[in-house]
C-alpha cells in the first residue's frame, strides 16, 4: 500500500513514524541509562500527556497520510448506436474475413493466449490480461470498430482501451511477427464471434 501513496504521503508518513521510533528508543534505551529513576514521579506528569500526543499524531499521520488516491473508475460504455461504424468481422485489410475455426486453434494452440486472457468460448481462464468475454464493450469504450480494435490489440499492443487493473506492458508485441496473417485474422474473427460483452 505504501508504494501506492504519493511522494507528499510517503514523506509525511516516514516523518511521523521516524519521529515516533525516536521518541520510543530515547524512551526506552537513553533516558532510563542517564537517569535511573525515569519517568519518576514528576517524569509521569509530563510524559504519559507526551507519549499520548505521539500516539494520536500516529493514528492520525495513518489516516490522513495513508489514504491512497481515488483512481478514476472506467466508465459505463457509451450506447452501441453511438459506436463507430457497424460490424464487427474485418472486410478489408490483411486481417479480412477470417476463420473462426482457425483463430480457435490459434487462441488455445500455438497462440497461447489463454494462458492470459479468459473467453468462455474457448474455455480459458487467464487472468494476466483482459477478459476477452468483454471485448465488444473495451472496443466501444474506445470508440473503434471490434474487428480492428482486435487486430490492433494483437499486432500492435498494447489496445487504444485496457481496462482499469490490467497492465499495458505484457502484451508480447510479436504476434504481427510470429503468426501468420491467416492466424490473425481468425483469431480476429474468433475473438469477435466469442467476445459479446
Amino acid at each position: 500500500m505504501v508504494f501506492a501513496l504519493s511522494t507528499g504521503h510517503e514523506i509525511g508518513l516516514a516523518a511521523t513514524g521516524a519521529a515516533f521510533i525516536v521518541f520510543a528508543l530515547l524512551s526506552s534505551f537513553v533516558f532510563p541509562r542517564m537517569y535511573p529513576d525515569f519517568p519518576g514521579r514528576r517524569g509521569m506528569r509530563w510524559y504519559i500527556p507526551l507519549a499520548f500526543c505521539f500516539f494520536i499524531a500516529m493514528l492520525s499521520a495513518v489516516i490522513v497520510f495513508g489514504r491512497e488516491k481515488k483512481t478514476p473508475v472506467a466508465q459505463a460504455a457509451p450506447p452501441a448506436s453511438s459506436a463507430p461504424s457497424s460490424g464487427a468481422k474485418l472486410t478489408s485489410g490483411p486481417y479480412a474475413n477470417g476463420d473462426p475455426a482457425v483463430g480457435k486453434t490459434v487462441f488455445t494452440g500455438v497462440g497461447g493466449c489463454g494462458a492470459c486472457h479468459t473467453l468462455t468460448a474457448a474455455g480459458t481462464k487467464g487472468t494476466i490480461g483482459p477478459d476477452l468475454d468483454h471485448i465488444a464493450s473495451y472496443a466501444q469504450m474506445a470508440h473503434v470498430v471490434l474487428g480492428q480494435f482486435i487486430a490492433s490489440a494483437i499486432t500492435k499492443p498494447p489496445a487504444s482501451y485496457v481496462p482499469p487493473g490490467y497492465p499495458t506492458t505484457v502484451m508480447p508485441t510479436t504476434f504481427a511477427q510470429s503468426l501468420s496473417a491467416k492466424d490473425i485474422a481468425g483469431l480476429v474473427a474468433f475473438i469477435a464471434a466469442s467476445g459479446t460483452g
